[in-house]
């Protein structure tokens, strides 16, 4: 075999490395193009008509309350309250007093809250806290009737639409959050056009009657609901491919994917990076940007100031020079804000919106009249499908990518990218959380395949693109576990999961065996045997050794239990009990000891033909009421005419003593004839 000259060794050393350079680009992008998704807003067949029943509460702000709108259901024939809120009721205490006067009065069917609405509410915390408080007040006040929320103009369903009023879409993003942790007291979300009028009035109040849609937009041309598909990747934009150049702003650029992000744009040629960090950056965070930079051989200039100060900022940006002119702008701040519905407050939000939904306001407004290549804003999949405990961040999210709509609505360059999990990063990831997160069925992306899917996005000229890796299998079954979802209704990977996960109901088998073990012991040694066993399964679904993981009465979502756990322990009894078990298992019965009550009612409920079974229970159940009782009431003929028996000896005309008799009488009584006419049995 004939050796390589030193030439041809050389060569070939030279054109390896940008082969292998080129494979592993292609391989980033061909992954990155697997990982993308986008709403669509699916038009609804018909519109419903009705008007819904019961008594509605609803909720408007002080002095605008949408009096045609209100007009027209009230003519249409809800029954509604007005329940005005002003500036001094704005917080959940005081709201809960004022739940209270009407509720002492009425019992309510549904809430419909026209909050958002009010004109004076120009900033995501003024439209969302609002809404906030009266979702706790709710709760603090037990009110179980579903909470539905109206917004105008805070999404865009894409014909002839356009976001009007980016800041009510904060009621969007917490609303998906509301809607997991308030499962049974959230009814959804509806995007109202410019105005309102009769038809509005109808299509709402059909929004209103129907079930199962929890997102919906309603425009002139009907009612939409909100989809989540597959995106496919579009051709290039007219100039082609993007070539970062000049200067660029990155707003937390020395952490999370804001410094892969500025790292990308220095090695993609730009001269100078202006890179803002928040509060939360570490301290050495642009220094070791700066040693990474000089440390890869580039010559890029790295200038930085807080992302609070707007004026550094704009100092900044005003010392560019002509040669170096600020052609793209990556908005990669974030904010780590994790809390339940209850737990969240006002300035809560408003820390979240600050970091993420000013900032790019006041970028959006200081790059209006400069032209750019890009103006790249990264958001999160919070924000297009929610999570529980992920109010804050979905709600900053939601109104970061109505920003880009609104801002593309007036003819500029913009692009939101709603990221998922991405590998060692993000602010306040660790490992644990990333371990968490793949258990939960979404996967970290390397940071090389978000930076692939930032460059398609914006070669594109795309608008939004969510780009998230998910295992659908784990996720879906887990994420509608307690709430049905139809925004995955058009995803064919989603409805897969969730055909997947449905548990086989013709495993009668092991439900048989164990009533029959069940009925062969007494009552207390029953309860430990399902004891046992709901210990054992909750405590393995928790990772933990043996049964003692969880206590007989400690709640489920004390010790971890979360919506994957949720399905996995129902599927885990389903196996073992052969039951087929409610998706909302831990939810109605939070402990194992309620949830041991449960399943032996299940196993050892008798066969609709067992009624001499049953008589003995019903007999139990009459004699704990007096007789006379039941006369003076006129039910006791009713009773005895069901049971064609005429005048018994046994129950005489004149008024019947209370007391011991009663149960001779009701001994007397043909109780087996008398169930057998109730249920319609009788021959």
């Amino acid at each position: 075999m004939e050796m390589a000259s030193a030439d041809q060794r050389g060569a070939l050393n030279t054109v390896v490395p940008v082969l292998a350079e080129w494979r592993r680009k292609r391989r980033e992008l061909s992954t990155a193009e697997g990982l993308r998704y986008h709403v669509n807003w699916q038009p609804l067949d018909g519109e419903a008509a009705g008007v819904p029943g019961g008594r509605w509460l609803v909720v408007v702000p002080s002095g605008h309350g949408e009096e045609t709108l209100l007009a027209g259901l009230g003519e249409q024939g809800l029954d509604l309250i007005r329940l005005e809120v002003g500036e001094r009721d704005r917080g959940r205490e005081r709201l809960a007093e004022r739940l209270s006067t009407v509720l002492a009065d009425h019992e309510l069917t549904g809430v419909l809250s026209l909050l958002a609405l009010d004109p004076r509410a120009q900033d995501p915390t003024t439209v969302a806290a609002p809404t906030l408080a009266l979702v706790q007040a709710l709760g603090d006040s037990d009110v179980t009737a579903p909470l539905w929320c109206v917004t105008r103009g805070a999404v865009n369903i894409g014909i002839q639409d356009a976001v009007t009023a980016p800041a009510q879409a904060a009621l969007w993003g917490l609303g998906r959050a509301v809607a997991l942790e308030r499962l049974d007291r959230w009814g959804g979300l509806v995007d109202l056009p410019a105005s309102s009028d009769a038809r509005t009035a109808q299509a709402l109040l059909g929004v209103l009657t129907t079930t199962g849609e929890d997102q919906l937009a309603i425009r002139r041309s009907g009612s939409y609901g909100r989809r989540l598909v597959r995106k496919p990747l579009p051709e290039p934009a007219t100039g082609g491919r993007w070539q970062p150049r000049g200067t660029v702003v990155v707003t937390g650029g020395a952490e999370g994917l804001g410094r892969h992000a500025a790292v990308w744009l220095a090695q993609a040629g730009v001269d100078r990076l202006v890179v803002t960090t928040t509060a939360h950056a570490p301290v050495d965070g642009v220094p070791e940007l700066r040693a990474e930079l000089a440390g890869l051989g580039l010559h890029t200039v790295v200038e930085s100031c807080a992302d609070a100060d707007r004026d550094a900022i704009a100092a900044l940006v005003a010392a560019t020079v002509p040669e170096q002119p600020i052609t793209a702008v990556v908005h990669a701040a974030d904010v780590t804000q994790t809390s339940s519905v209850d737990d969240t407050g006002e300035r809560d939000l408003a820390e979240v919106f600050a970091t993420k939904v000013d900032s790019a306001v006041w970028l959006d407004n200081m790059f209006e009249d400069i032209p750019l290549d890009a103006f790249v804003a990264f958001s999160s999949i919070a924000g297009v499908w929610g999570g529980g405990g992920q109010g804050p961040s979905g709600a900053a999210n939601a109104v970061l990518d109505a920003l880009i709509e609104w801002r593309r609505a007036r003819g500029l360059r913009a692009t939101s990218v709603g990221w998922g999990a991405l590998n060692q990063i993000g602010v306040g990831m660790d490992e644990a959380a990333l371990a968490q997160l793949r258990r939960r069925g979404v996967l970290p992306m390397e940071p090389s395949v978000a930076m692939a899917a930032m460059v398609q996005a914006v070669q594109g000229n795309e608008k939004f693109v969510a780009v998230a890796d998910m295992d659908w299998a784990s996720f879906i079954p887990a994420f509608t576990s307690v709430r049905p979802s139809p925004l995955f209704a058009d995803l064919p990977e989603a409805q897969a999961a969730l055909a997947a996960s449905q548990p086989d109901t013709e495993n009668g088998d092991a439900a048989a065996s164990l009533a029959e073990s069940l009925r062969a012991v007494t009552d207390s040694e029953q309860n430990r045997i399902l004891l046992r066993l709901v210990r054992g399964h909750a405590s393995t679904v928790l990772g933990h050794g043996g049964a003692e993981g969880i206590g007989p009465r400690q709640p489920f979502q004390e010790v971890g239990f979360d919506s994957l756990a949720a399905v996995n322990l129902r599927n885990s009894l389903h196996t073992a009990t052969g039951l087929r078990l409610p998706a909302t298992l831990i939810f109605d019965y939070p402990t194992p000891e309620a949830l041991v009550g449960y399943l032996r009612a299940e196993l050892l409920r008798e066969p609709d033909d067992g009624l001499p079974g049953r008589e003995d229970d019903l007999r139990r159940v009459l004699a704990s009421v007096p007789i006379a009782r039941f006369k003076e009431a006129g039910v006791l003929e009713a009773l005895l005419g069901l049971a064609d028996v005429d005048d018994d000896p046994a129950v005489p005309d004149e008024p019947v003593p209370s007391g011991a008799n009663d149960v001779e009488l009701i001994d007397a009584l043909d109780i087996a004839a008398l169930v057998q006419r109730a249920l319609g049995k009788a021959s």
